[in-house]
């Protein structure tokens, strides 16, 4: 069975003048036209339209026919083609410009910092994102992990132990590389390098890591159904570098918004298919890399990955509905920019929650007997920094007091479990021991 029914071809019912002449009259009735305009909000496609209810006496394949014109009345044409030189086209109606507005109020923002009360330094946020989004951007592609196996193994930084943890590691390690390099232009090179990186010691074939397709022999299966052939392999070189000057340039007389044009680069390189593999997870990270590249640095907390692989029926969809419907990008954008709304959704949400824990932990250590100021300076310090290494001379210098003192803040701190003592090199460090989170928990629900 189809993944989706193909919509009808709405010129064939526009033939005769008497069916244009019916269309026209019934499809302005206000209830008609209120249908019409619930299906755009949507963006509904055929597979689904076929079910809306209509009451005026059109058919489905008629009023198709009158929603087509009117999506083709206010079409843009997108900056490239498909394999047989046809344009592909969208529209950004009024709900796509909402959530546009959503995201750039997100983004015009610090997403950390608009939030009141105790919170971890914004490093964390970034690294608890990147790391979902390696690890979800891989598990699309057939990484056979738990997220929890996964995170164990970035945040240990053991050496992967089969192909799926290699393929986690990549993407991690790779999600690293963009942050580094959001600043460089993108060339052939680059794009070939983070697919390198991407796919090393993760293919059947090593030497396809970072090269370019030399067959035709790659096609795009969907639970057994070819759902896409991409281009021929000789035209590559030349459409990646188109596809590379599309990245690079800012036209102001054809401005495209930032987030729209880095799904197109999403939609256009995993149309391409321009390797035997990783096309995805190459075609996600360089969605990345553009919007970090533009500024859009908000895009560093999310996981949009994530999201997709709660539905990867819909995003396969995306792509086949826009190419089943004359080259319609706009059912592409309206799943990215959902992905990435739940995406921005999920980093406030997670954001309250922390709060909410952080807050409850530092009440707990208010009242938690036999410390003094300055060590629940510390701890609550530590509470949003677990990360942050302690010295003698860093908490005699931040609380002015003398060695001696400092000294004994922190080894009573040791002995009471809340941080834990480590030599290094010729000194003494204190991190934030195992035991303290639980036991300001405990402090906390007591």
């Amino acid at each position: 069975m189809a993944i989706i029914a193909t919509p009808p071809n709405y010129a064939e019912t526009l033939k005769s003048a008497e069916s244009v002449r019916k269309l026209f009259e019934l499809g302005t009735e206000p209830e008609f036209q209120k249908m019409i305009q619930r299906a755009n909000e949507r963006y509904a496609d055929w597979h689904h339209f076929r079910y809306f209810p209509i009451t005026n006496g059109l058919t489905h394949e008629e009023a198709w026919a009158l929603l087509k014109l009117g999506r083709r009345a206010n079409f843009k044409q997108a900056p490239f083609t498909d394999k047989v030189g046809a344009p592909f086209w969208y529209w950004i109606p009024d709900s796509l410009q909402r959530s546009l507005h959503d995201i750039d109020v997100w983004a015009g923002g610090n997403i950390v910092s608009e939030h009141p009360g105790p919170l971890p330094g914004k490093e964390q946020f970034i690294i608890r994102s990147l790391m979902d989004e390696a690890i979800a951007s891989s598990q699309l592609e057939g990484a056979a992990t738990t997220t929890k196996k996964a995170k164990e193994l970035l945040q240990t930084g053991r050496k992967p132990k089969d192909r799926s943890e290699q393929m986690i590691l990549n993407n991690w390690e790779t999600m690293q590389f963009i942050r580094e390099n959001r600043k460089v232009s993108l060339s052939k090179e680059l794009v070939i390098e983070i697919h390198q990186r991407i796919t090393a010691d993760t293919l059947d074939y090593p030497e396809d890591s970072g090269r370019l397709r030399t067959n035709n022999e790659i096609v795009v299966n969907y639970k057994e159904e070819t759902v896409h052939t991409p281009p021929d392999f000789k035209v590559l070189p030349e459409r990646l570098h188109a596809f590379c000057q599309f990245a690079n340039e800012d036209s102001q007389r054809k401005w495209i918004h930032p987030v729209i044009k880095a799904v197109m680069l999403h939609f256009w390189l995993a149309y391409d298919h321009p390797f035997s593999d990783g096309n995805g997870r190459t075609a996600r990270a360089l969605m990345y890399w553009y919007l970090l590249s533009r500024g859009h640095l908000l895009f560093e907390y999310l996981a949009i990955s994530r999201y997709i692989q709660r539905s990867p029926g819909q995003y396969v969809r995306a792509y086949v509905h826009t190419e089943t419907d004359e080259n319609d990008l706009t059912y592409f954008l309206f799943y990215n920019l959902k992905a990435i709304k739940l995406a921005c959704e999920d980093i406030q949400n997670y954001i309250r929650g922390k709060q909410k824990e952080l807050a409850g932990l530092n009440h707990a250590l208010k009242k938690y007997p036999g410390l003094n100021m300055r060590q629940r300076s510390l701890l609550s310090h530590a509470i949003q920094h677990p990360q942050e290494i302690y010295t003698f001379d860093t908490h005699r210098t931040s609380h002015g007091i003398v060695y001696q003192t400092s000294r004994n803040d922190l080894l009573e701190l040791a002995k009471k479990g809340f941080l834990k003592k480590e030599k290094r090199g010729k000194e003494f460090v204190f991190i934030q021991a195992d035991k303290m989170m639980e036991r300001l928990r405990s402090a906390a629900s007591a």
